[in-house]
């Protein structure tokens, strides 16, 4: 097709409509669908360079968009990726003017996007993003592991007769005149806010609470109902996913009690959902496609294996019952592949789209696993630490061990007791063995002859009744280096648990 000044001044024209008006990623798809219908193509395709993006293991990848914000198939992918940046179409491709030009111009609107995600700041709410305030969460997790702080996370939402984004904006503004020096709030999920109180114990809830229903009823909402619930570390555990897992437990069963619904209320997003998860996702090292139908993910075959992981939790931490499938690209196109195999299934549980049993890592820190799957080959395996560490400069534990044939390894960002601990439970999750117990304290026995390291575990319970105590299983073991006695105190709590996998295997 060729270029004339009329079809360029209305291509750009109407794409620069479209990236003024909407945020996120959506916009994308908008310009596709105007472009197609445009120019009468059955599909189109935008290919954008590099833009940059977080993590290790891999440099970030161009980008290839699909019409209908549909996955673009590997083999699809490596074809556009050997073109210049710009739009593409079938059955007839556009002016290479007017491709560049659009390219030009969806490139500066997808950094605009990716600054827009990476501020510490949720616009709509005026709250610290989920980032920032899951890094708040991992820092008072440590300080408690390490100094034995005690802090408080609340979990709080609202439920009433008004819009939930009414709602959800006058929860965020009581919330930002409740905070006092040390405190902090974010967004945990659409309409959940998540509040740390650094250094604070319980006797702090009730006055927090205090000024946040004062704030609401101020600003004349008196008649939404505010339901909050707390986890504490480092008194129920120093693992920042256990802490969020039992708030949000104890905040779907403090609003079922009050309302008498079931489940929690579905709140209105917002902010569109699906369109910044795709954007982080294609911001991950090594993406080069999302579709959010699944959601497939197509990588380089040069990613990292940490890509796996990081994508599983960002899905997860969005979409909680989603399922994640990822394709990679052929060595044609990319560096040889370092990443577990390329047609990969990942589910939340233990089973992928096929109901083929793969691997579940953990929420966070489960960060590699080589071979999982022949754990349950090798007759009555055993697990067996292979190595132990602590990292001083950045205060992080790592524990390697083997299930027969198979190698994990854990980390956790915490001191050498409760960090060694946690990365040994993290390293199990990595070798695909479930373990249905969280991190309650780890901690030396002193004055006790070898002074020995005392690990206690309980079970994570579904359904069970708040303040219910569950029964902790212990561990011992004596070793001179903590990280090395905290995880062989932790496997010998899990020794009976342990024993009854290797049998069945």
């Amino acid at each position: 097709m060729v270029d004339s000044p009329f079809v360029l001044e209305e291509d750009l024209l109407g794409a620069a409509e479209l990236l003024t008006r909407d945020g996120g990623i959506s916009w994308v798809y908008k310009l596709l669908a105007d472009v197609a219908a445009r120019h009468q193509l059955s599909d189109a395709w935008l290919v954008l360079g590099p833009v940059g993006g977080s993590g290790q293991g891999a440099a970030a990848a161009s980008q290839v968009f699909g019409l209908g914000g549909a996955a673009v198939m590997p083999a699809t992918a490596e074809a556009l990726l050997r073109r210049p940046p710009g739009v593409y179409g079938e059955p007839h491709c556009l002016g290479s003017l007017t491709s560049r030009a659009l390219g030009a111009m969806c490139a500066m609107a997808l950094r605009a996007s990716v600054a827009s995600l990476a501020t510490a700041v949720d616009l709509p709410s005026g709250l610290s993003s989920t980032a920032t305030i899951e890094g708040a969460v991992a820092r008072v997790a440590a300080c408690g592991a390490r100094y034995g702080w005690s802090s408080t996370l609340l979990l709080l939402t609202t439920s009433g007769d008004a819009s939930a984004e009414e709602r959800w904006l006058a929860l965020a503004a009581a919330l930002r005149q409740a905070l006092r020096t040390g405190d902090e709030a974010g967004v945990a999920a659409p309409g959940v806010a998540l509040a740390v109180l650094a250094n604070a114990g319980p006797d702090a809830v009730r006055p927090f609470i205090a000024r946040v229903r004062e704030a609401l009823s101020a600003g004349g909402w008196t008649d939404v109902d505010l339901h909050a619930a707390t986890a504490r570390t480092p008194e129920e555990s120093v693992d920042p996913s256990e802490l969020m897992r039992l708030a949000e437990e104890r905040l779907a069963d403090a609003r079922a009690a009050s309302t008498g619904e079931a489940a929690p209320e579905p709140a209105a997003p917002v902010h569109d959902v699906a369109s910044t998860l795709e954007l982080e996702l294609r911001m991950l090292p090594g993406v080069v496609s999302v579709g959010m139908g699944t959601p497939v993910v197509v990588v380089s075959s040069a990613a990292s294996e940490v890509l796996y992981e990081q994508a599983l939790r960002l899905v997860l931490r969005h979409l909680p019952e989603a399922s994640i499938r990822l394709l990679g690209l052929s060595d044609e196109t990319a560096a040889p592949s370092t990443a577990p195999p390329t047609d990969v299934a990942l589910r939340r549980g233990r089973e992928d789209l096929a109901g083929t049993p793969v691997p579940r890592p953990s929420a966070s820190r489960a960060i590699s696993a080589t071979a999982p799957g022949k754990a349950a080959a090798t007759g009555a395996a055993r697990v067996v630490l292979l190595d132990a560490s602590f990292d001083v400069a950045h205060g992080t534990s790592e524990v390697s061990l083997a299930f027969g044939a198979a190698r994990g390894a854990g980390r956790a960002p915490a001191g050498p007791l409760a960090g060694g601990a946690q990365a040994t439970l993290n390293a199990l999750s990595a070798l695909g063995v479930d373990v249905p117990f969280y991190l309650v304290s780890a901690e030396r026995a002193h004055g006790v002859p070898g002074q020995p390291v005392v690990v206690a575990l309980a079970p994570k319970r579904t359904g069970a009744e708040p303040g219910a105590r569950a029964v902790e299983h212990l561990g011992v073991a004596s070793d001179p280096e903590d990280v090395a006695a905290a995880s062989r105190a932790t496997l010998g709590a899990l020794n009976r648990h342990l024993a009854r996998l290797s049998a069945a295997s």
